[in-house]
């Protein structure tokens, strides 16, 4: 894919972002090194930014002594195959050549411990220098709180004209911008081919027809839709795409952002379809106890005929010790009869990025470190196939590029409005509270009228 084909698709996402919301692999090979205008620019930040710096800061950069920046990430095990994980390994290795006046000293932890220790850090006043972090509601609280530093006067037009449209809105408050994008992520739902040949199960393409499949493949004792809600967060997508549905996606967006209810005939019922759902055996009878890495890896293995997940999963599908390696195809979630939202309205968008701390002593050069590190991860994430890229590149060869990143950017071409991912919108408190519903929801233990009535409470 040549580079007129990512302006394409930049134009595209500033179009279809705008109408949503405000708004996330297994690669067989690393992706490529970054190119020589991502290092220049890179260079010019830090030279423009260290002329105007303090005295110690010029003279660190003058006497060629390193600048040492603390980075903290989710992205805990270099040997992972996801291509997220790939990516920002690369980005990690390069910046070593990219950037020789600066050690990079990293810290990575696992997802769910990274939040914790976020928050934990965030309340101390310890924050690193740079800092993965979730975009809109989840970022909210560290802009509030003045923790992290507005990149603004470190964005030259050259930058500002790399990144594609509407990919920055997550991290802009008060018309400051705290972050750069890398990723595009949208949800799709997972389908194994050959499950669905060997049982002679129709793909579907109505809600009604996925009920079926959900049936057929119970009677087979194969799990319908793999499901990790032990982790809480997966039951938020699968909640997310029927709510988008049945309400739409510019209502529920007003919802999640406080400036409509929850308490609404539509999202009353995409409740209950989930709950119904469930109930019905749509994610096996274990779902509850299960881990997203379980979900994952018995998706990989056969043993789950669908999964609805984002488009880091690309890689995992596609990778040499999967099972299902080259019977796996991604379709869009089917439309509910009745329902108010379109087969072209998607849950994802752009909501991850790297901050750089308000308090870190060295700001122009943790600025450089976020740039460089977005920048490379957009490119080498999507050639791992992990998501669309948020900047623009030359992709160079793409023959070889993961087919189901080709599928999803057939998908969401058309695509006419997103909502992010629902814990990161909204962010904090809140968003435990639609988790822990969620996960109520799917064990059955509150009604979807009480459920809506408990979201619509966070909004009061």
């Amino acid at each position: 894919m040549k580079k007129k084909f990512l302006k394409t698709i930049g134009l595209m996402m500033s179009a279809v972002l705008v109408l949503g919301c405000t708004a996330c692999g297994d690669s067989g090979e690393s992706a490529p090194a970054a190119e020589s205008n991502e290092t220049a620019a890179v260079d010019q930040a830090v030279n423009d930014s260290a002329e105007d710096a303090s005295g110690d800061e010029a003279g660190t950069e003058s006497s060629g002594e390193k600048v040492t920046i603390t980075l903290w990430s989710q992205f805990s095990d270099p040997n992972s195959t996801d291509g997220n994980y790939v990516a920002f390994y690369n980005a990690l290795e390069s910046i070593k050549t990219d950037m020789p006046n600066v050690e990079v000293v990293h810290e990575g932890t696992e997802s769910e411990s990274y939040k914790v220790k976020l928050k934990t850090a965030m309340a101390g006043n310890e924050l690193p220098d740079v800092f993965f972090n979730w975009g809109a509601g989840t970022m909210k609280p560290y802009v509030d709180a003045g923790l992290v530093l507005p990149l603004d006067e470190y964005m030259t037009d050259d930058v500002k004209g790399r990144i594609l449209g509407g990919t920055l809105d997550n991290f802009v408050f008060d018309g400051k911008t705290y972050g750069y994008p890398y990723s595009v992520a949208v949800a799709s739902l997972y389908i194994n081919t050959e499950l669905f040949e060997q049982n002679n199960v129709k793909v579907p393409e109505t809600y009604v027809e996925l009920l079926a499949a959900v049936d057929a493949f119970n009677a087979a004792g194969i799990t319908p839709i793999s499901l990790g809600e032990k982790d809480l967060w997966p039951g938020l997508m699968i909640y997310g795409i029927h709510a988008i549905r049945m309400a739409g996606a510019e209502d529920f967006n007003a919802a999640l952002n406080g400036n409509a209810s929850f308490d609404t005939p539509e999202l009353v019922e995409a409740a209950r379809r989930v709950q119904e759902l469930a109930a019905r055996g749509g994610f096996g009878s274990s779902a509850m106890g299960t881990s997203e890495d379980d979900a994952v890896a018995a998706f990989k293995q056969g043993r789950a005929a669908m999964m609805f997940m984002g488009s880091w999963l690309n890689g995992d599908c596609e990778a040499d010790d999967a099972a299902v390696k080259g019977k796996i195809s991604v379709i869009k979630f089917p439309v509910i009869d009745g329902g108010k939202g379109t087969i072209d309205e998607f849950h994802g968008g752009s909501g991850e990025t790297f901050l750089v701390s308000s308090s870190c002593e060295h700001p122009a050069e943790a600025a450089a470190v976020a740039q460089y590190i977005c920048e490379k991860m957009s490119k080498d994430q999507y050639l791992a196939g992990s998501g669309m890229p948020a900047w623009e590149a030359d992709m160079g060869d793409t023959s070889d590029l993961n087919r189901l990143s080709q599928e999803i950017a057939t998908l969401t071409s058309d695509a006419t409005g997103y909502v992010y991912w629902l814990d990161s919108l909204t962010g904090g408190s809140k968003a435990d509270t639609i988790m822990n519903e969620i996960a109520k929801l799917i064990d059955g233990s509150v009604t979807p009228e009480d459920f809506c009535k408990n979201l619509q409470a966070l909004n009061e």
